[in-house]
């Protein structure tokens, strides 16, 4: 095997084993979350709910976090009776739009629904039987009811550190009801509820976090609402990543799939142009400062002109020239006006300083080809007259 197929051989190699670790990387950015932050399942705050994952994790129930529509869908195919639990962490609900909101409805049946918290979007499409929500005053202790139906509630006894409650319709049962006597609100808001569907609502999400979870009965409370199942779905929406059906997909709400392909082309092009771009031999050198000959430059530029089609440029360029070679063969010095060269070139030749001057006035208009040629002869023949009646050429003359 010769030197040269041996170095392709490693060289290929080595862009196999890139590519091979950023499909990896890749395919685990784009895998769900395991979420840290507002009821983050890995996070040990007082906000997280790493102690409620570990507790279902214990009784057997596993936990698998989702962001976006499609992974939400995906974990309900693999587990069809799994508990759901929606927790608007981001604020995504609240923009959301009709057709998503309806989505979600169809696709987890009320049944399978836990609410931690709940927004407006999720009272008009994901649940019925809650009028609004109430914000609390900082209820340390609240105790069931003796009238409340609620199995779960019943089983826990009392709970605390309850911020927030929601006012139910007839339908719908609650238990842990708050009367607030200093708004003078009639109706009690409740903690904890059920609607006539069987969703779930604790109506303070941080009735699930670390710091709730051990307030008194929450922790059982919580078991018995999340462990129906063997799997709990833990779905704070992220929509940013999922196609909405409301409008043409944008790059960044493309579906896994396709946002793979993309980069999949973006790697392979890369790898194609760094082949083909490789360099096979030494570098050349060339010394410096490179020399380019004026007339290269100065023909270069009239032909920038003629394909903009800018005969009034090129002709504005042309006076400027002619008027200091003027100011050389009249021997007037580079600091001389123009006003005193044209002065000096119509007193030569005998002729009136208006028109030496509209001569080399700037062009009114769009001057077309034949003008701009017409104009630049009158520009030579005049230096040709004062060249020729001028005794003391320069060394421009011919």
């Amino acid at each position: 095997m010769t030197t040269s197929r041996k170095k392709l051989g490693l060289t290929l190699l080595v862009v196999l084993a890139i590519a091979v670790w950023l499909a990896i990387m890749i395919w685990i950015t784009l895998q769900p979350e395991r979420t840290e932050g507002s009821l983050g399942i890995d996070d040990e705050i007082d906000n997280g709910a790493a102690a409620l994952t570990r507790v279902l994790e214990d009784h057997g129930i596993s936990v698998q976090p989702a962001q976006s529509t499609t992974q939400l869908r995906s974990e309900l195919d693999r587990n069809p009776d799994a508990t759901v639990v929606f927790h608007d962490k981001y604020d995504a609900m609240q923009t959301a739009s009709y057709e998503r909101l309806t989505e979600l409805a169809e696709l987890v049946p009320a049944d399978q629904r836990v609410f931690a918290g709940v927004s407006m979007p999720q009272q008009q499409y994901l649940l019925d039987g809650v009028e609004h929500t109430r914000p609390l005053f900082y209820e340390d202790l609240v105790t069931v009811e003796g009238h409340c139906q609620l199995d779960a509630a019943q089983e826990a006894g009392d709970i605390s550190g309850i911020r927030e409650g929601v006012v139910l319709t007839a339908d719908a049962q609650g238990c842990f009801g708050v009367i607030d006597q200093a708004t003078g609100e009639e109706e009690p808001a409740y903690a904890y509820a059920e609607t006539a569907e069987g969703s779930i609502i604790f109506a303070d999400w941080r009735m699930l976090s670390n710091a709730g979870l051990y307030n008194n009965g929450t922790a059982t409370l919580a078991l018995w609402s999340l462990g129906q199942s063997d799997t709990v779905i833990w779905f704070q929406p992220n929509f940013q990543f999922d196609p909405d059906t409301d409008g043409q997909l944008s790059p960044v709400q493309l579906p896994d799939w396709a946002r793979m392909g993309l980069v999949w082309a973006v790697i392979v092009t890369g790898i194609f142009l760094l082949y083909r771009g490789r360099r096979t031999g030494p570098v050349v050198t060339e010394p410096l400062p490179a020399e380019v000959p004026a007339a290269e430059t100065t023909v270069g530029r009239g032909r920038m002109y003629a394909k903009a089609n800018q005969h009034g440029h090129a002709l504005v360029t042309l006076q400027q020239s002619s008027i200091a070679r003027l100011a050389r063969l009249l021997q007037l010095g580079p600091q001389a006006s123009r006003e005193a060269v044209l002065a000096e070139t119509a007193l030569q030749l005998g002729l009136s300083h208006d028109q030496v001057r509209a001569l080399y006035a700037p062009p009114g208009e769009q001057l077309t080809s034949q003008q701009f040629v017409t104009w630049s002869q009158q520009l030579q023949d005049l230096e040709t007259q004062v060249r020729h009646r001028y005794s003391a050429p320069t060394k421009e003359s011919p």
